[in-house]
């Protein structure tokens, strides 16, 4: 159970608890349904109790995934390898270019190894589809990303690649995880969570969210909020109250056809069984009484049931037995000898004299007369029987095992209550009889064939005899007996059926309650984007609610502009709005907490938007990159001009496609190269006071090596496993540069002393030289030419950043 379904399991207790309706019998039943089909099946039977807490296993930790590149080549609108670097972590990143210059490609490439197609392509025709091929590239294709994923050490590849030749559904999908062999990939790992937090937004799709089908954004929202774990629990009370009564549908129908089809009867006991069958509510004890006297309607069919009942052992057993019989008598006639029987004989004797002499005491041999039974004697005559019997324990052993065969043979043999039995069985009969072990062997081995053979026939015509007694009354019987079963099930879960159907009432009447609270904060975060957005529109963005059942699910949405509802609104509003519109409803689903997926890639999403509302997407997607890595595609500059001119935290890379398809990407506002250059400037400028000049080149060095170090410390935070807040909030401790590049270097903020050794023994004196006239330096100045400077410090900002 994900967390969307924890927070859902939440809000359905807490209804439980408080609703009058909800009694004990309702929220047991609810709660079952809730856990499984099989928890459900016996709660409905009275086995057990579910208990009132949370199902299943704790929520897991989906780690949180970045991209941290993508590359592509012979895809297209790119033939030569070319990369799009992107920062892991939360952050904004426009991707700008003109129409045509290939950044599309590079957002169609991520989706398309990640999630196996391209919503662009999807439903087009096949020339769509075809056009998938570089031009300018006549070799092997591919497409591929890097990415981050918190807690793990390296970047995992995921890539798309394809022979020459081959067509789009031929390429090998592979995945490559750090320190480990390629392996193949199907995305199944991520389909499921893919479909609910998808993070990609084309431009085509975003006017789909709008106006394309409404089941999608339905079923979309409905995994979101969890809310299908809810239908599941409602779907298996409406089958279980379906099954139960549907018992007692069944069994009165057959109650109602089975007395149709006795009345009238000459027979008694059918006449009987259709009276019993005529009260709606038919004595079911008197049902069951009339069915057991069936089985015997006169003296004759006893005796032929239990003839048919008979059972001869198995020839097998009958042969095994026999061996055993023979393999004893071998060893013990191997074993027997005169004079081990006449130790055997000398010893019982001397054992009888013992106890004799101990019973009687008498001094005197009672054999012989004359010989003294003395101390002496007892102690030689013990010792002597002692001796013999030891000599003679084997063959002891040996005739026991000779008379456990011989018994278990004769145990084969037993009593036959067949009326008349032939010589057969009578000789069957009388082998267990048979004296000496051979000959009980050979008797029964000769006797068992025939009196099987006899028995089968006799069988076969006591079961002829039981047919034709059976023609009239058994398959009454049987359909009775069938009936009778059905009809107590029913009537046993009578109160269950009850129990159900106020089950299913109330999750009738508590879904749509419970929707509607889930949905909220989502809505609430529609709205809030909206408001952002729409700027100077006069459109306002109502509720947001999920509507309909079965093939009319849909996402409703009051939207009024000047009052108007929303089913003309829709029809009159522009392009832009409609997109800003789709923008609403994507983000609040794209930017869950629950979501593995910690990037969102939206491309062209400024087509048909007027300025204001340009203005207001920059502000929401800054907003959203606090939390997020967003990916922004757009060949309108206005995105990037907004950007800028707000002052707003981004990467902004820029796109050029020069002859046969060659892409570049260059940076136009790299902190860090920006700070350099402002510094660069700033040194060349003339009109500057040289101690104002000097501090302020100095403050601008050392805050792209601050830049450089920020930079450093969330790559390495964030692919260790720490959470963004956990980084920001170790930047804001890190208040002075030295504590900050410390951090940067050693991700260990008690290292500071170590400091400087660590920057001279990888940039030399001049990188020292370098950082501490950026500290000091924007406080006191510097003197001399600083275009040296200035370039120690972007050495150093590099080397940090390494």
């Amino acid at each position: 159970m994900d967390e969307a379904e924890h927070g859902l399991f939440d809000l359905l207790m807490e209804r439980l608890l408080e609703d009058e309706a909800a009694d004990d019998t309702v929220s047991a039943l609810v709660l079952a349904a809730w856990a499984s089909d099989q928890e459900l099946t016996d709660a409905v039977e009275g086995r057990g109790a579910p208990a009132a807490e949370r199902p299943g296993a704790e929520v897991p930790e989906h780690p949180d995934v970045y991209l941290a590149a993508v590359h592509v080549e012979g895809f297209r609108g790119i033939a030569d390898p070319a990369t799009l670097p992107l920062k892991p972590g939360p952050g904004l990143t426009l991707v700008t270019g003109r129409n045509g210059s290939g950044k599309s490609s590079f957002a169609e490439a991520a989706e398309l190894v990640m999630t196996g197609t391209s919503r662009r392509w999807e439903n087009r025709t096949s020339v769509w589809r075809d056009g998938w091929r570089n031009l300018h590239s006549d070799g092997e294709r591919s497409v591929s990303v890097d990415l981050i994923t918190a807690g793990t050490l390296g970047t995992t590849r995921i890539e798309r690649r394809w022979d020459k030749g081959a067509e789009l559904d031929e390429g090998r999908w592979t995945r490559q995880a750090p320190r480990a062999k390629r392996v193949d990939f199907d995305g199944s790992d991520w389909r499921e969570a893919m479909g609910t937090y998808r993070p990609f937004l084309s431009y085509s799709e975003l006017g789909t969210l709008i106006d394309g089908k409404p089941s999608e954004l339905h079923d979309a929202l409905h995994r979101l909020l969890g809310l299908g774990a809810l239908t599941t629990a409602h779907e298996r009370i409406k089958a279980a109250r379906k099954r139960v009564g549907e018992a007692a549908r069944s069994a009165n129908a057959q109650r109602k056809a089975l007395r149709t089809e006795l009345e009238g009867s000459d027979d008694p006991r059918l006449a009987e069984a259709a009276a019993l069958l005529k009260p709606t509510k038919p004595n079911l004890a008197a049902v069951a009484e009339l069915i057991s006297g069936a089985g015997e309607p006169d003296a004759v069919s006893a005796p032929l049931r239990a003839v048919v009942a008979q059972r001869l052992p198995e020839p097998d057993e009958v042969a095994a037995a026999a061996a055993e019989i023979r393999r004893r008598l071998d060893e013990h006639a191997a074993a027997a000898t005169a004079e081990t029987g006449h130790a055997d004989r000398v010893a019982q004797l001397l054992r009888a004299a013992l106890h004799d002499h101990a019973e009687s005491a008498t001094p005197t041999c009672p054999v012989c007369g004359q010989g003294t039974l003395d101390e002496s004697w007892r102690t030689r005559a013990a010792a002597r029987a002692e001796e013999l019997e030891q000599a003679t324990a084997e063959s002891r052993r040996l005739t026991a095992a000779l008379d456990r065969a011989v018994s278990a043979a004769r145990a084969l043999v037993r009593p036959l209550p067949v009326p008349e039995p032939g010589e057969a069985i009578q000789a069957w009969s009388a082998a267990a009889q048979t004296t000496g072990p051979a000959a009980l062997a050979q008797a029964l081995e000769a006797a068992h064939g025939p009196a099987l053979t006899e028995l089968t026939e006799i069988q076969a015509a006591a079961e002829q005899q039981l047919a034709h007694l059976d023609e009239t009354w058994a398959p009454v019987a049987r359909r009775l007996s069938a009936w009778h079963d059905e009809a107590a099930q029913a009537a046993a879960q009578a109160e269950r059926l009850a129990g159900l159907e106020r089950a299913d009432k109330w999750l009738s009447d508590t879904a749509g309650k419970l929707r509607d609270q889930r949905l909220a904060p989502f809505a609430e975060q529609s709205q809030s984007v909206w408001q952002a957005l729409r700027q100077q529109s006069n459109v306002e963005l109502g509720p947001v609610r999920l509507d309909g059942a079965a093939t009319r699910r849909r996402v409703a949405m009051d939207v009024r502009i000047d009052g108007v509802d929303g089913g003309t609104a829709l029809g009159v509003m522009s392009q832009g709005e409609l997109h800003a519109l789709g923008l609403s409803l994507f983000l609040p689903r794209a930017t869950v907490d629950q979501s593995p997926f910690r990037f969102v890639l939206i491309d062209d999403p400024v087509q048909a938007m007027d300025p204001a509302k340009v203005d207001g997407l920059a502000r929401v997607l800054a907003e959203v990159a606090e939390s997020r890595q967003v990916v922004v595609f757009t060949h309108d500059d206005r995105l990037a001009d907004a950007v800028r001119r707000l002052e707003l935290s981004a990467t902004i890379w820029e796109v050029a496609r020069g002859e046969r398809s060659a892409v570049e990407m260059r940076r136009s506002d790299d902190p860090i190269a920006r700070y350099l250059d402002d510094a660069k400037a700033m040194a060349s400028t003339k009109d500057l006071p040289p101690d104002i000049r000097s501090e302020l080149v100095a403050s601008c060095c050392r805050s792209a090596v601050e830049a450089a170090c920020h930079t450093k410390i969330r790559s390495v935070r964030l692919a260790a496993g720490h959470t963004h807040a956990a980084v920001e909030s170790l930047l804001a401790e890190a208040e002075t540069t030295n504590k900050k590049a410390t951090l940067a270097v050693f991700d260990d903020p008690k290292r500071g002393s170590d400091l400087l050794g660590r920057i001279k023994s990888g940039l030399g004196p001049d990188g020292v030289d370098a950082f501490q006239k950026c500290k000091k330096g924007a406080h006191k100045g510097l003197t001399g030419d600083l275009h040296p400077f200035v370039k120690d410090v972007k050495k150093l900002a590099e080397w940090l950043q390494k």
